[in-house]
């Protein structure tokens, strides 16, 4: 089955369009989300969003809703789930979202489906441009999603957090590790130096 057939598939916002200047009268203020935002996990990062200023209030088509899925439309070309902490902000239009079928699939399932090897081969035989190397939503819009049962999918959702999470905690010790034997060494340098 094609995403489009399962999923609302659509550009984000031309931000050039609803840019505030100084002399507006009017200026909405905006978190959006950035390609920086973007990392090989399902989440976004969060340290990395602007402020966008706008000349008016943004329709919600263009606005993070729980349960989105975005899309960087350029390269590397991967998928974040909108959550609770991630909503209300804005969807630049170098990003795809993707608003599903809930019935059929589970949103965050689907973040990880385009994120995974399999699909991400797939879409780099779809990039264009050799100075901007990017996608475009039709291409999106013509994935084969293979739908198993939801209860799967939602099966699948938690063993993929479980590895990030101890992948993240993985990252943090080798860190910590890293700290502890640079301090042990300076340690020993010190005293070394006291000695003579």
């Amino acid at each position: 089955m094609k995403l489009k057939e399962i999923a609302e598939i659509r550009t984000g916002l031309v931000l050039s369009r609803k840019k505030a200047t100084l002399s507006d009268a009017v200026r909405v203020h905006y978190k959006q989300i950035t390609l920086k935002s973007f990392n090989m996990t399902t989440s976004l990062t969060r340290n990395d969003l602007d402020v966008f200023v706008s000349t008016e209030n943004i329709p919600t088509t263009y606005i993070s809703q729980v349960g989105d899925v975005v899309v960087r439309l350029r390269e590397p070309v991967t998928a974040v789930y909108i959550d609770e902490k991630t909503q209300g902000m804005i969807i630049p239009s170098l990003m795809a979202i993707i608003r599903v079928q809930s019935s059929l699939i589970d949103s965050e399932f689907l973040a990880y489906y385009i994120n995974a090897s399999t699909t991400q081969k797939m879409l780099k035989k779809e990039i264009k441009g050799t100075s901007i190397a990017a996608i475009k939503t039709k291409d999106l819009e013509d994935i084969e999603v293979v739908l198993p049962p939801l209860d799967t999918q939602k099966n699948i959702v938690e063993v993929m957090k479980l590895s990030e999470n101890e992948i993240a905690l993985l990252e943090k010790l080798k860190k910590e590790k890293q700290q502890l034997s640079q301090t042990i060494l300076d340690t020993i340098i010190e005293q070394n130096k006291e000695e003579k």
